[in-house]
């Protein structure tokens, strides 16, 4: 009976907000990948600062529900920043104004994206995501791609803290004062260990893959047992609701879409 009520209990979506993690909303993959493609529409075809605000705001609500609160202070503390600076702009200088406005424009539209690709990553692991990608039927030669960049890219960060500590221990720290004074000494200290730690992870993750059967052309089976609920449904709907809702205000505002 406690075993069954502990299984129950484990397998209520609301389970981890009361685990202490702070996540509210647990999103199926595959539904998460579209929100992304659809993100990825309207922050890019919304470039008015009003209507690319209130996109933020979806995508800020939708974050924190799925846990990720201190992200996203983060990130609404640098989206205000770059705002402000928007702002700025007309009262420069030509030149200045033209260069830093396109700047701003972009940083602006990137940061709705890479919040929820940052989510995106923070709450999901990389057997899900393949498990995902191989149940929309993305071509293989994708799927593999996008498994070894998430793969590579947490153990090259931590190769590269290891490398610092390296270079701390040799008294070589990375300084302006370095930079300036010795900089072939700095860059053979950090591009030749780089180098050689990012081919030999490629290898090992190579070699980890092939070990796993990825060049077997059978049909991969899958411990992740995926299943979309209602609340993804939900939340899908509500962004196709926004997704419509904003580009029909453009239309009204601007008379094209």
């Amino acid at each position: 009976m406690y075993n069954e009520l502990v299984r129950l209990v484990i397998a209520n979506p609301l389970t981890h907000f009361y685990l202490g993690d702070g996540t509210l909303l647990t999103i199926d993959t595959r539904i998460k990948l579209l929100l992304f493609i659809l993100i990825n529409f309207m922050v890019f075809g919304l470039k008015d600062f009003i209507l690319g605000s209130i996109c933020f705001c979806f995508i800020c609500i939708l974050s924190c529900l799925m846990g990720q609160k201190k992200l996203v202070l983060k990130y609404i503390i640098f989206y205000v920043i770059i705002a402000a600076i928007q702002q700025l702009c007309p009262y420069l200088p030509q030149v200045i104004e033209t260069i830093l406005s396109i700047f701003t424009l972009f940083i602006r539209v990137m940061i709705p994206v890479v919040l929820f690709a940052s989510t995106f990553i923070a709450t999901t692991k990389v057997s899900e995501l393949i498990a995902a990608m191989y149940s929309l039927k993305i071509p293989r030669s994708i799927t593999i791609t996008f498994a070894m960049v998430l793969r590579f890219f947490p153990t090259f960060s931590e190769e590269i803290h290891n490398i610092y500590d390296a270079m701390k221990l040799r008294g070589i720290t990375v300084s302006w004062k370095n930079v300036f004074t010795r900089p072939l000494l700095l860059l053979e200290a950090m591009a030749v260990p780089i180098v050689m730690r990012s081919a030999s992870i490629a290898e090992e993750l190579s070699a980890s893959a092939v070990t796993r059967g990825i060049d077997n052309p059978a049909q991969r089976t899958s411990f992740i047992r995926l299943k979309i609920h209602k609340r993804d449904i939900v939340v899908l709907f509500i962004f196709m609701v926004a997704f419509i809702a904003l580009f029909y205000f453009k239309y009204q505002i601007y008379g094209r879409i």
